[in-house]
């Protein structure tokens, strides 16, 4: 005879989880996904700080060259101020041909294009990378954002002074004799301050108001950019201040 041996029903195999186990069941996967998303947020957390703390490194290494920057181009900049005045004045009193070597060489110096470069280069990357979030001093983002404005409006200035100068040039030289201007083998020899040659010439009242408007326009940007430059030096000092403090936080 067969004997059929059943499976014993209380079995912990095959026995009903309560409420109390499941429960707990859910807790420890709960925590599991909690302490994950911790973790990962305090690993998310400490490379923003390491990325915002990388960038404003290079941010003040950018800011302590462009103060260099500032104090060279004020320094050209003023420099230009009496050659432009002085080129004006002559040309109001008619006393171009009296001098001629002395106007040559104003004219020389005056023509040379001032180009103005300030990097900005990490504030661009922090921009365009969306690092500026990591930065939470929302005073510190203004006084980033306001710097770069004037930086940009110093630029945008200056660039339409040197369109203006180059656009120009052509039409100045109908009136004025340039051609010992740039002169290429006297700059090949490093003598930068050559007098350059020049032919007398007759200016009709028109001819005169049009120069000295041309170099009046250059005589206002050599004036007005040691004042913005100036400007732009106090930001950067105070900027400055805000960055140290920020990394030595």
């Amino acid at each position: 005879m067969e004997v059929h041996h059943h499976p014993h029903v209380g079995s912990d195999s095959h026995r009903k989880k309560n409420f109390k186990e499941y429960f707990l069941e859910f807790l420890m996967i709960f925590l599991a996904v909690t302490m994950g998303f911790i973790a990962e947020s305090i690993r998310e957390h400490f490379i923003e700080t390491k990325t915002a703390h990388a960038y404003l490194e290079s941010y003040r290494n950018e800011l302590l060259a462009n103060q260099i920057q500032f104090k060279h181009y004020k320094e050209e900049f003023t420099g230009l101020v009496p050659v432009y005045d002085s080129i004006v004045t002559i040309l109001y009193e008619k006393e171009e041909n009296k001098d001629l070597p002395v106007l040559g060489r104003l004219l020389a110096i005056g023509q040379n294009n001032v180009i103005i470069t300030i990097n900005t280069s990490t504030y661009q990357q922090m921009v365009n990378s969306g690092s500026m979030r990591y930065l939470h001093n929302e005073s510190l983002k203004d006084s980033i954002a306001r710097y770069n404005d004037l930086v940009t409006d110093l630029l945008n200035y200056n660039d339409r002074i040197v369109n203006t100068e180059d656009n120009n040039f052509e039409e100045m030289s109908k009136l004025v004799d340039v051609h010992d201007f740039f002169n290429i083998q006297k700059m090949r020899a490093h003598n930068f301050h050559y007098q350059p040659e020049m032919e007398p010439f007759t200016l009709a009242e028109e001819q005169r108001r049009y120069l000295i408007g041309y170099f009046k326009i250059f005589a206002v940007q050599a004036i007005g950019n040691p004042i913005t430059l100036q400007e732009l030096d106090s930001v950067n000092e105070s900027l400055l201040r805000m960055v140290n403090k920020e990394l030595n936080q």
